[in-house]
């Protein structure tokens, strides 16, 4: 879900990067699906396929996958981040957080929960909430790159790019195939006022994702914002 990385500054948009968890304990030879002909009461099959479905853009069946995971096995930490996700996509943040809640208190070392509750909390406005749990999914995880870009994300806003660009430069060196972070590295180096450094970025996310909406939206502008300064 993209936001504004600064009010002065409306035309880059910036990518929050989640993670949802999924566990796969059946045979390689298996997909989720066959598991559940199987096995209709797999909690861990349940979650995955509901993982699957919210990837597909239908976060209401993911959601009736994430419940039978929990009806199943209530301990499911992951299916209550999952649903937290799928909550948030469909505009229900508040919902969503009391998912994270709940994976936490089944798992109080949950890092995706944590990360993803920051997520939320960035997008609602609240930087130092958020950035608190991008610590705490860090500290759990250190080799975490969404949290590091995320956390970018949420500096960025705060009109700080530089310190944004040092967890940008993070996350790739654990993730250098992530089109969202090179998209909101090149964010930062507009707001520095560097936009041919920030075009190759944007083309570096383009390289790893073609179909990247908002870095196709950012190197059009800023390379009309370049033609415009010569």
């Amino acid at each position: 879900m993209p936001l504004p990385l600064t009010p002065t500054l409306s035309w880059p948009t910036t990518t929050w990067d989640t993670r949802s968890i999924v566990k796969a304990s059946w045979p390689r030879q298996l997909n989720t699906r066959q598991a559940l002909r199987i096995k209709p009461d797999y909690a861990e099959a349940h979650n995955n396929v509901g993982h699957a479905l919210d990837g597909q853009g239908k976060p209401a069946e993911a959601i009736e996958h994430f419940q039978q995971a929990l009806r199943i096995k209530p301990e499911t930490a992951e299916a209550h981040v999952n649903w937290g996700l799928a909550l948030d996509r469909q505009g229900k943040p508040a919902e969503a957080i009391e998912h994270f809640q709940q994976a936490l208190r089944i798992q109080p070392e949950n890092a995706e929960a944590h990360g993803n509750w920051g997520v939320v909390l960035g997008q609602q406005g609240k930087p130092a909430e958020a950035i608190e749990h991008f610590q705490q999914a860090l500290r759990i995880q250190p080799d975490y790159a969404e949290a590091h870009s995320n956390w970018g994300v949420v500096l960025g806003q705060q009109g700080k790019p530089a310190e944004a660009i040092g967890h940008f430069r993070q996350a790739l060196r654990i993730q250098p195939e992530k089109a969202e972070t090179h998209n909101n590295w090149g964010v930062a180096l507009t707001q520095q006022g560097k936009p041919a450094e920030a075009i190759e970025h944007f083309r570096r996310a383009l390289r790893i994702q073609p179909e990247n909406a908002e870095a196709h939206n950012n190197l059009a502008r800023a390379l009309a914002q370049q033609d415009k300064a010569r």
